[in-house]
């Protein structure tokens, strides 16, 4: 039976249904990962397009809920304390955190250009990654960064960038011991606890010398020697999660060992948690 003027339209609207329920049926994103086994990446995915505020405060309730870890004070050190490994760029990948920072200026009050924390859901395999963060935009808001290139970010701002790794679940996380601390004179192979609430103690390459960084209140350091005066002020050769260098001795509290807490274990929490104060920098 020949078709009357209304069937080829309707047999040309019949084909395009098909057609595009075709593409659509081929159109799910062949690149799209299933989500990531990764608990952190998994756990920081569950924010994504909801109001979290600034990164390095989302990313740290983010690894706390994910694996029962707290990480620590400092943008670099506080990671360190965690037992956070530092990883390389061919090595990154799911779940592991950029935090791009000056390394001379890593104290809780660090606030400056290009001061950025985001978490990676997978690695293109070329130095840059698919990220998560908070406050990309100055919003507040989870978004997802595709391509993000850590070392040519850090590059522009004159700054420097680290990867670093956790494990662990909050399951078998158990929660860290308090801290027992006393004031008086530090001696070799005492383990000692930086005191500068809301500030910073700079580490130093000597006495008096060329700082290195600046370590937080409440970060754990080694005394490795006797003191020596210079400029009045006593000095003491120390060994940090970011290696050896001089402190002020009358800005550490020497820790007291107990039964049920051991010399260097467990952790203080300063009175200013992240980016209360300008720094003033003792030493």
């Amino acid at each position: 039976m020949p078709l009357s003027q209304h069937r080829p339209a309707l047999a040309a609207i019949l084909v395009a249904v098909v057609a595009v329920l075709s593409v659509v049926s081929d159109s799910r994103p062949v690149d799209a990962a299933p989500p990531p086994s990764n608990p952190i990446a998994a756990r920081a995915l569950q924010d994504l397009g909801s109001w979290q505020g600034e990164c390095w405060i989302w990313m740290k309730k983010v690894v706390f809920e994910a694996t029962g870890k707290t990480i620590g004070y400092d943008y670099r050190a506080g990671y360190l304390e965690a037992g956070a490994v530092e990883v390389s760029l061919s090595q990154a990948g799911p779940g592991d955190i950029i935090q791009i920072a000056d390394d001379a200026w890593t104290a809780p009050d660090a606030d400056y250009s290009g001061l950025h924390t985001a978490i990676i859901l997978s690695a293109n395999g070329d130095g840059t990654f698919q990220a998560i963060d908070s406050n990309q935009n100055y919003d507040g808001m989870v978004a997802l960064r595709p391509g993000y290139d850590p070392a040519r970010l850090a590059r522009a701002r004159g700054l420097n960038f680290h990867i670093y790794r956790l494990s662990g679940t909050a399951a078998l996380t158990p929660p860290a011991p308090p801290v027992t601390t006393v004031a008086g004179p530090v001696t070799t192979g005492d383990k000692a606890r930086i005191n500068t609430p809301g500030d910073c103690l700079r580490l130093r390459a000597a006495p008096g010398g060329a700082v290195i960084t600046c370590l937080s209140h409440g970060v754990q350091v080694t005394v490795t020697g006797a003191p020596r005066v210079v400029d009045g002020l006593s000095w003491v050769p120390v060994n940090t999660l970011l290696g050896p260098g001089w402190m002020a001795a009358d800005y550490l509290l020497k820790e007291v060992p107990t039964a049920a807490s051991p010399s260097g274990s467990g952790s203080i929490k300063p009175v200013l948690p992240y980016r209360a104060v300008v720094s003033i920098a003792a030493d």
